[in-house]
């Protein structure tokens, strides 16, 4: 038994040696894997979304009641987990993907900023009050200079936003509808009414502090970097109704990371055949970020001893682009949903009826109670619910999504958490389920494929 042990150790090793003789860079470029396993290692060529530094993060939903500043509001932190300064860029937009407002923050090494919507859409302060920036922000210890950065308008990021600004914030938020602002148009439509604020923002890395937004081409030729620093997260507190919930912003990575625009070589090209900024950067997908799923499985508790109540928060990749004009952004509300089905906890389902459909808007809040949502009979009080949101059918391509679960029960108790994709941002398409049609695809995970 002894020599076996020993002869088995001494295979180890040598399969051990034979792989540690070689350099990752000679794995990647000279291995073949007739197994079906990676071709490659390196990392960042992953469509797998997780809570790591990224380039760019997404808060999917928010909401702020204008009227109560103890009502509900939503804040989130921006953290810069590197040694150098950072620049991170902010966009607020309206739940049909109009951009209202975008702003600059300035990171020092190691820096967080916190930012409550309630401060900025009805105060018109982007915290803190004396804004940030280089004239106003101190270097600590532990901070160095970004040299790839460009800081020469960086000195005073603005604190108070002039009145004006204010109102198209809330106009945007509440009503769907965007003033004229000296040379920026006004525009109806671009967002849905609303008893508080809602809408979604996105945060990403920069190299300078300009004005230019993610729906501009510039925003991609200058202003984009690709180095995954930032963390952050969100929490949506309501004082008057007790609840509060908190969860990671969704964090989008650049790869290959580091670099500025016009990168060019095999070393820095891009291997996926969509980016999270597809919609709106150039052809060459130059954003460089990972792209979201289209699948989702979601729990729910609705009732129950315990009153529970489930709402799904919904993020959706639009339809307009980088060239769209004021009449387009309507067509982003009531977007078509592929299918959801809702199980129990027995496995029993039940679907939309053949006549009825799902549309949601670039984002939004879906309560599992809700008429729209397929309903059990049954009298079950928990499950989970199956989400294909890809909005178009037999294009090979989905559309990208997130989902967040968001519970509360007794007026005492909540909690966000993400749900779980089914897949990830470079899973093709998944066809109707056979809960919906005879001879469908199983309703299951799917290939998390990689490039």
């Amino acid at each position: 038994m002894k020599k076996l042990t020993v002869w088995a150790m001494l295979a180890m090793l040598i399969v051990a040696g034979s792989a540690f003789a070689a350099t990752p860079g000679q794995i990647a470029a000279n291995a073949t894997f007739d197994d079906g396993g990676p071709a490659t290692t390196n990392n960042d060529d992953s469509c797998d979304i997780s809570v790591a530094p990224a380039a760019t993060l997404l808060l999917p939903y928010f909401e702020v009641d204008l009227d109560d500043a103890a009502g509900e509001t939503t804040l989130f932190t921006i953290t810069n987990t590197s040694a150098e300064d950072q620049i991170a860029h902010v966009t607020l937009w309206t739940d049909y993907s109009f951009p209202v407002i975008d702003f600059n923050i300035y990171l020092t090494g190691y820096d967080v900023q916190a930012i409550n919507l309630y401060d900025i859409i009805e105060r018109g302060i982007i915290a803190p009050d004396a804004g940030t920036g280089t004239e106003v922000h101190d270097r600590g210890d532990f901070s160095d200079p970004n040299n790839s950065a460009d800081l020469t308008m960086c000195d005073r990021l603005p604190g108070q936003l002039d009145h004006a600004y204010i109102r198209r914030m809330q106009a945007a938020f509440l009503e769907g509808v965007v003033p004229a602002l000296g040379t920026l148009p006004g525009c109806n439509d671009v967002g849905g009414e609303h008893e508080f604020a809602t809408g979604y923002a996105t945060i990403d890395v920069v190299g300078n502090c300009g004005f230019s937004q993610p729906n501009e081409q510039p925003y991609f030729r200058t202003d984009i970097r690709y180095d995954n620093v930032l963390t952050g997260d969100y929490q949506q507190v309501d004082s008057q109704q007790n609840y509060a919930q908190a969860n990671p912003l969704v964090h989008i990575r650049a790869m290959p990371e580091g670099g500025i625009p016009g990168r060019t070589g095999n070393d820095n090209r891009v291997n996926f055949e969509r980016t999270f900024y597809s919609r709106y950067a150039p052809s060459t997908h130059n954003d460089a970020r990972q792209p979201l799923p289209s699948t989702f499985g979601a729990r729910w508790i609705q009732g129950g001893p315990l009153q529970f109540e489930t709402f799904y928060k919904v993020w959706r990749e639009v339809r307009t682009g980088r060239t769209a004009v004021c009449a387009d952004y309507q067509h982003n509300d009531n977007m078509p949903v592929r299918e959801v089905v809702v199980f129990d906890e027995a496995e029993n389902y039940v679907t939309l009826a053949d006549n009825e459909t799902l549309g949601l808007r670039g984002t939004a809040l879906l309560s599992v109670g809700d008429d729209v949502m397929p309903q059990m009979t049954n009298g079950a009080v928990s499950g989970w619910t199956y989400f294909n949101l890809d909005r178009e059918g037999d294009d090979e391509e989905a559309t990208q999504n997130w989902v967040i679960v968001s519970m509360r029960s007794q007026g005492r108790y909540s909690v966000d958490f993400d749900a779980t994709a089914l897949g990830n941002g470079c899973t093709p398409e998944r066809g109707v389920s056979a809960a919906n049609q005879e001879g469908g695809v199983t309703i299951g995970p799917a290939p998390n494929e990689n490039p």
